[in-house]
């Protein structure tokens, strides 16, 4: 849009990801029972900023009950991997340094489920930037996410809800 001799007007829209604005915190060597299960029913992603030094491990449910298994995710720093499980033991995994976490700052990763795939990526933009994946050949629904930890305490945001503005 042209606004007299020599200006332009240019408006840009992005993303918003509005989240707990609450930094939860997992001690070292909790479990999923230790822990909450997140409902994520009728959802096919989520957003997570996380920061951790040795990792964090992300499970994906079809219940509360944790024989309820479908995909695990695995962040691991001094592995130097991060890695996609589903319930029969299928794995991916990667050493892009994008798709690892960090000890000193928050980074944003993305999961999205759906088609009997479990995808986990870089950045708030989900389907976008480096990502690894997994299929599963059953017809499984992830209803909720629950997280667990290693040998570190683990930092994380999980992101509420996402809209364009």
């Amino acid at each position: 849009m042209v606004l007299g001799k020599g200006f332009q007007f240019l408006i840009l829209f992005y993303e918003v990801h509005l989240t707990t604005n609450e930094i939860l915190r997992l001690p070292e060597r909790t479990a999923y029972h230790d822990g909450t299960f997140y409902n994520v029913e009728n959802q096919e992603s989520k957003v997570v900023f996380l920061k951790t030094c040795q990792g964090g491990i992300f499970g994906f449910f079809q219940s509360t009950n944790t024989s309820s298994l479908v995909y695990e995710v695995k962040f691991r720093t001094f592995g130097i991997e991060t890695g996609i499980w589903d319930q029969h033991q299928n794995m991916a995994k990667t050493t892009h340094p994008d798709l690892l976490p960090e000890e000193s700052r928050f980074k944003p990763f993305y999961f999205q489920w759906a088609n009997n795939r479990m995808v986990v990526g870089a950045g708030t933009v989900v389907g976008q930037g480096p990502k690894l994946q997994i299929s599963n050949s059953a017809t499984v629904t992830v209803r909720y996410i629950s997280v667990r930890t290693g040998v570190c305490p683990l930092d994380f945001i999980l992101e509420l809800s996402c809209r364009k503005v």
